[in-house]
């Protein structure tokens, strides 16, 4: 007697709920494994267990889920990031260090965990609509460090090189997290502290 044919794990009724969000997370997971070459409809499409028209269904074409994916890098990892910064009810230095608190979290594997970020800068350097979103991204945070350290009471000289200072460790650490397995918290936490107590300050009147 000939054996019925299974259905499939996942019905065309469960591709149909698959939401935008979770191509742009398979997408994520493509990008830090494989990199940005890899990012494709087919390869999305295998990844999820989902046909091409379900990605029809939620994208015009493969540049729009790219975009997409830039968009959702901004918004959680400096927009989000941020405002939640911003709205702790903390004195302005500890605001500082709540944001190395949060900048030091490791992504979630569903984002493309720790090679998520150097990923996005590898794109960057590889593809225009990329590079314009770090680009953009990188004048956000840098602004978002001297809005923080202007608040902390540094002086006006000391900010601009201090929020530079701050940043390039992040980026630096990121790369070192994922290549030796460095950790990124203690590190930002102690150069935030010596900048606190190093640099100039406002009330003190010195540049």
């Amino acid at each position: 007697m000939r054996r019925r044919a299974t259905t499939s794990p996942r019905s065309d009724a469960a591709r149909k709920r698959l939401r935008p969000a979770d191509w742009v997370a398979a997408g994520f997971r493509t990008l830090a494994q494989s990199g940005a070459h890899a990012v494709g409809v087919d390869a999305l499409a295998r990844e999820l267990g989902a046909t091409k028209g379900s990605f029809y269904w939620h994208f015009d074409d493969l540049a729009a889920l790219k975009s997409a994916m830039l968009q959702a890098w901004e918004q959680l990892a400096t927009t989000d990031i941020t405002a939640a910064v911003r709205s702790a009810p903390l004195a302005p230095q500890d605001r500082l260090f709540l944001l190395m608190e949060k900048v030091s979290v490791t992504p979630g594997d569903e984002f493309g965990g720790l090679a998520i970020e150097p990923a996005i800068r590898e794109w960057g350097r590889a593809e225009p609509l990329a590079r314009a979103a770090v680009e953009r991204v990188d004048r956000q945070r840098l602004a978002d460090l001297r809005d923080f350290l202007r608040a902390a009471g540094l002086a006006p000289l000391a900010i601009s090189q201090a929020a530079v200072v701050i940043y390039a460790a992040v980026i630096g650490l990121e790369s070192l997290r994922l290549s030796a397995g460095v950790g990124m918290r203690e590190p930002l936490l102690a150069l935030v502290e010596q900048i606190l107590t190093t640099a100039p300050r406002a009330d003190t009147g010195a540049d």
